[in-house]
């Protein structure tokens, strides 16, 4: 009877044979390869995370800088509807002075690009908030890349004091 109870050779045998090896080398080759994917952008994470760690300032006080008012035609068959509008510099208190002394060294360029730009939009161009924030945008890209044409964005926003349209 104690031998009934023991398996014998045949049955410790693995069963599935090569189908099973196939299966069981195609999951590890998935799971290596997808390690390979996966594993670069960990350590460039790590890295990054431990640089901006290091280099971490404190936030900044936002400032103001007032670059003043412009009023234009829009584009409109008859020229009888104008805009008027107001605006200002956001920065970092850090670099007011140096953006102050930039603008007026670049005010009659920004000027005149800024009349250009918004005499050239039409009622549907700045109506909304959609309208008045696509033109922040790109005041604020082409702000930045006059004062700044090494690359940095030291101007943060662009705000509008006033914005009426007549």
């Amino acid at each position: 009877m104690a031998d009934a109870e023991q398996p014998s050779a045949e049955e410790l045998k693995p069963k599935g044979g090569v189908m099973g090896t196939m299966l069981m080398l195609g999951a590890v080759s998935l799971v290596a390869s997808a390690l390979g994917f996966v594993a670069p952008y960990l350590v460039i994470n790590y890295l990054s995370a431990s640089e901006t760690e290091k280099t971490a300032q404190p936030p900044s006080t936002p400032a103001f800088v007032a670059f003043g008012e412009t009023v234009v035609n829009l584009d409109d068959g008859k020229l009888t509807r104008y805009l008027r509008v107001s605006v200002t510099l956001q920065v970092d208190e850090n670099d007011v002075q140096q953006i102050t002394k930039d603008m007026e060294k670049n005010k009659a360029i920004l000027k005149s690009w800024l009349l250009s730009y918004l005499s050239d939009k039409t009622m549907d161009d700045i109506r909304g908030a959609a309208g008045q924030n696509r033109l922040r945008r790109e005041i604020h890209g082409y702000f930045n890349s006059v004062l700044f044409p090494e690359g940095d964005d030291k101007v943060q926003d662009i705000l509008f004091e006033e914005f009426n349209i007549q």
